[in-house]
């Protein structure tokens, strides 16, 4: 099969005996049934990070329009952690 890439896998007996049984019920060879697991959990795992992106965003816009004086630009973090140190270190800073 093109575009595919031979690698192996170590499971436990319990993984390597559920895929046999999934890879026979579906008459599908065992790389099939992982290829298709993989690509599923990927699938899975870029759905929540783009979701975990767009509760952040949310957020942020709630917090823009309901608090903004909690938003800091890097500009602003940058001078409260300078003097923060400076608080914190003034012999070392000063």
């Amino acid at each position: 099969m093109p575009g595919l890439v031979r690698m192996q896998i170590l499971f436990t007996e319990e993984q390597a005996r559920r895929l046999r049984q999934v890879a026979k019920q579906r008459g599908e060879s065992i790389s099939a049934v992982v290829r298709e697991m993989v690509e599923e959990a990927l699938a899975e795992r870029a759905r929540r990070k783009e979701e975990i992106f767009r509760q952040l965003d949310e957020s942020a816009r709630w917090l823009a329009e309901h608090a903004p004086e909690a938003m800091h630009t890097p500009e602003d973090l940058d001078a409260i952690r300078e003097e923060r140190l400076d608080e914190l270190m003034p012999d070392v800073r000063g």
